[in-house]
């Protein structure tokens, strides 16, 4: 009989949601496991990567679901943005409108991937509901004095008309349409996340649950540097001393210079008479060069103060300059150059003519420090599309924040208009009272980026958004901390704002723990002729025709058998006809074997026989090995042992041909072709569903028990 994909998905996943399997509550008596996705940006139908993504995660959740684990399996729609923004605004429709119809698109897609999902726990960052939470908690941070604003030379898309964060510039360029990266000087809003680096640093090694590469990559982002913090007294008429900060690895050589970042605090009173020179040196269009793909040595750039200043030994005089390469965020924004051991300190020494000592010195005397290249979060924008910063600045009150009880600040209904100035352009939204004096006040019309939205979206997802919700501890105990996450290795700067906030909400007695996800791989890519699949590359491919042409259960076999999760997937269409093929053998088989299913199949064995046969030891050490592959999340290999099983069923089955009248054979084969199915489930769950009917076995195989091995010989069955 041919397998046809298109009726049974359709059919088993109707079932599914009739019966609710998948609800957090079917198994209220199990052993909560609370299974996570990153969520998707809905700006457009799902591609191969996430297709990769979420089959993984649903590979887990399915998995657990038939070892008795009560799970929540859940994700967010990371719906505001930028791009959503611009899209509307170019198709004449409103964003809200764009990304509902988004959703609804990829929700169909995802249901037909047959992802198993508890759908009453995804909810979106656009729906008021939850972005109500998302102000509550950029307020509670504010109150803890991790919320401020500031002043700062920052990224500036011209295109997107409006600031990036530093990880939203890649060479020079912006993330999302690749114009060239300005540099403007404006006000904007901050998440102290700094303060933080060293205890989330310290923290890394005890996150045992995470892949030996993701703890490297979240170590190397943090960038911790160790070394000496350097007094350098005046040796002019400044009278200014100096603190300078100097890595091990540098400080046990002369230095030549101090090296002092554009925009430095103390560059004012060094040089009251200099100003305008120096403003001209550091203007924007000259950071921006260093941004866009000028000259390769920009960074070597250098502004001359005439300043000189005494190391530690009282003898030493070296000259200040102004650096491109320093960096303001990072120790005490002046560095000490250190041309015998850097050759970065030595291009900049040789450009401006400085002299400087070879060889060792004698090592510089100063405090120990070690200090974190992490900088402060920038989380403002300036587009509409996002959810309001709840702040209302009044003349007389300064900055208020809007009452618990005047939350959610809406989102208005902006008409498209193809104009920037984010919500400062849509008319009636700034004006407003003071929440404290009732005076004519002006909201804030900066909106947060979209990585604050998600920052917490598993505690979103953890807990019901209803009246009753108060982002509390008894809101997440019942799920919190996150069993296992899933998301891409590049998506991991996200975790770190999970640690960090996880931190923070510990500290308030909100979480039972300061760690807020126990199991995180960061899987590898799926690849398109060498480039990671994305849509901002525009080299994805639509899942759709895929699953149209041979079903959803074969794409998810070729995703998860082309390469373990912790490796890169080269997208091939010869992928696909490999996984078909061995779905229509496994369905083929199956078929043959159900024709010998008996009313209550008989005993496994005949009375008195208590032979194993080897089929029987061949799938107890298959069962033993996919169970292990899962545990140790290598999936592939799950994918080879269930072929290898197969090939097994299929000799057992041709040796009963050859013995028709071999009544324990026959009943060795039924049962062991129901072990195949129930270990098949979580990888091909609607086939192995219909497999299961067949084989008339007991319920939905998507909730039975995972099987374990069967009873030793001479044991009670």
């Amino acid at each position: 009989m041919r397998y046809d994909a298109a009726a049974v998905e359709a059919k088993w996943q109707a079932r599914w949601a009739e019966e609710r399997c998948f609800a957090a509550d079917a198994v209220p008596d199990g052993e909560p496991f609370f299974n996570f996705d990153g969520g998707p940006f809905p700006n457009g139908p799902l591609h191969m990567g996430h297709v990769r993504t979420f089959t993984l995660g649903d590979v887990m959740a399915r998995y657990q679901r038939m070892r008795g684990r009560r799970v929540l399996y859940c994700f967010e729609f990371d719906a505001f943005g930028l791009p959503n923004e611009l899209a509307a605004e170019a198709l004449g429709v409103t964003p809200e409108e764009l990304t509902q119809a988004n959703i609804l698109r990829m929700q169909r897609q995802m249901v037909r991937l047959g992802l198993s999902y508890d759908w009453e726990h995804v909810p979106a960052t656009c729906e008021p509901r939850y972005y109500r939470w998302t102000q509550w908690l950029f307020l509670a941070l504010r109150e803890r004095g991790l919320v401020y604003r500031a002043a700062a030379d920052l990224n500036w898309c011209p295109s997107c008309s409006t600031t990036l964060a530093h990880m939203q510039v890649e060479d020079g360029r912006c993330w999302r349409c690749e114009s060239a990266v300005e540099t403007r000087t404006l006000t904007q809003w901050y998440v102290a996340i700094s303060r933080y680096s060293a205890i989330l640093a310290e923290g890394l090694d005890e996150l045992s649950g995470f892949s030996d590469r993701v703890r490297n990559v979240l170590r190397g982002f943090l960038g911790a540097t160790s070394g000496i913090e350097v007094e350098l007294a005046p040796a002019d008429a400044s009278g200014l001393a100096l603190r300078a900060f100097v890595a091990d690895e540098l400080a046990n050589a002369a230095p030549a210079y101090a090296a002092v970042a554009p925009g430095h605090p103390v560059l004012a009173a060094l040089l009251p008479d200099a100003s305008g020179e120096l403003a001209e040196w550091s203007r924007p269009a000259g950071r921006a060069r260093r941004r866009t793909g000028g000259r390769a040595d920009d960074a070597l750039d250098g502004f001359d103060t005439g300043l000189r200043v005494r190391l530690p030994d009282r003898t030493t005089v070296i000259p200040v300059f102004v650096a491109r390469y320093a960096e303001q965020g990072f120790a005490t924004g002046i560095e000490l150059g250190v041309p015998a051991k850097s050759p970065r300190d030595r291009a900049f020494a040789e450009r401006h003519g400085l002299a400087w000592r070879g060889g060792d010195a004698a090592p510089l005397r100063g405090r120990r420090a070690t200090h974190y290249h992490v900088h402060d979060w920038l989380v403002s924008r300036q587009r509409a599309w996002g959810t309001p910063i709840p702040i209302v600045h009044c003349t007389a009150c300064g900055e208020v924040p809007v009452p618990e009880d005047r939350l959610p600040v809406r989102v208005p209904s902006r008409p498209p208009n193809g104009e920037p100035g984010g919500l400062a352009a849509v008319p009636g939204f700034a004006e407003t009272v003071c929440p404290r004096c009732d005076a004519p006040a002006r909201r804030e019309t900066d909106t947060l980026d979209c990585y604050f939205d998600v920052v917490w979206c598993f505690l979103g997802c953890a807990a019901r958004l209803d009246d009753g919700f108060r982002f509390s501890a008894a809101d997440f105990a019942p799920w919190m901390p996150v069993d296992w996450f899933h998301n891409g290795l590049d998506s991991f700067f996200y975790m770190h704002l999970y640690r960090f906030i996880g931190r923070v909400l510990y500290e308030m007695g909100i979480l039972a723990e300061p760690e807020p996800i126990r199991r995180y791989a960061g899987h590898d890519a799926v690849l398109l002729a060498g480039r990671k699949m994305s849509k901002h590359h525009g080299n994805t491919v639509a899942p759709d025709e895929i699953v149209e042409r041979v079903g959803a259960d074969v794409l998810r076999l070729q995703i998860l058998g082309a390469a373990n999760p912790l490796k890169s997937v080269e997208w091939s269409a010869s992928g696909v006809e490999r996984a078909q093929r061995f779905l229509a053998d496994a369905w083929s088989l199956v078929c043959r074997v159900a024709e010998d299913v008996r009313d209550g199949d008989g005993p496994l064995r005949a009375a008195g026989d208590e032979r194993r046969l080897p089929l029987e030891d061949a799938v107890d050490q298959s069962v033993r090995r996919i169970t292990a592959f899962v545990e140790r999340y290598q999936y592939a290999g799950c994918i080879r042992e269930l072929q290898s099983l197969l090939r097994r069923l299929r000799a057992g089955l041709e040796r009963l041909e050859r013995r028709p009248d071999d009544e324990r054979l026959r009943a060795a084969l039924v049962a062991s072709a129901r072990r195949f199915v129930q270990v098949l489930a979580p990888f091909a769950p609607h086939a192995a569903e219909e497999m299961w009917e067949r084989l008339g076995g007991d319920g939905l195989v998507a909730v039975a028990p995972w099987p374990g091995v069967l009873p030793a010989f001479g044991a009670a069955a």
